[in-house]
């Protein structure tokens, strides 16, 4: 990949969220290894690994790694994996969304109340 600028030049990100080619955290691990960084990307569950490798790929990732946000192991070993790595991590962009499917239909407001709820505790806790 051709460095656009070199404003990420020498640091370490981390892009969780990945959904696959077309989605946003896709895009930004684009632009942050265009700009210089050396990437991690992680991926939630073995059916998702096969949409996030091509983009692992195409930003020559460091590492790929699983993380379910929901699950405190695994994200004390993301970062376990990442300090042991490199010693450091210089930015994390977190690209993650999380809702039940019977709460994504309809307005926002019929959301139910254990729905909202998953959703704010991922998504912004």
């Amino acid at each position: 990949m051709v460095p656009i600028t070199d404003l990420l030049a020498g640091k370490k990100g981390l892009v969780v969220g990945v959904a696959n080619a077309q989605s946003i955290a896709a895009g930004c691990a684009r632009a942050f290894r265009g700009s210089g960084a050396t990437l991690a990307l992680t991926y939630q569950g073995e059916t998702a690994r096969r949409f996030v490798e091509p983009v692992a790929k195409a930003v020559d990732a460091a590492a790929l790694l699983p993380l379910d946000v929901r699950d405190e192991a695994q994200m004390d070993a993301v970062f376990a994996d990442l300090a042991r790595r490199w010693g450091r991590l210089d930015c994390l962009l977190h690209s993650v969304a999380v809702c039940p499917k019977e709460d994504l239909q309809g307005r926002v407001v019929d959301c139910s109340r254990a729905g909202f709820g998953l959703a704010m505790g991922v998504s912004v806790q």
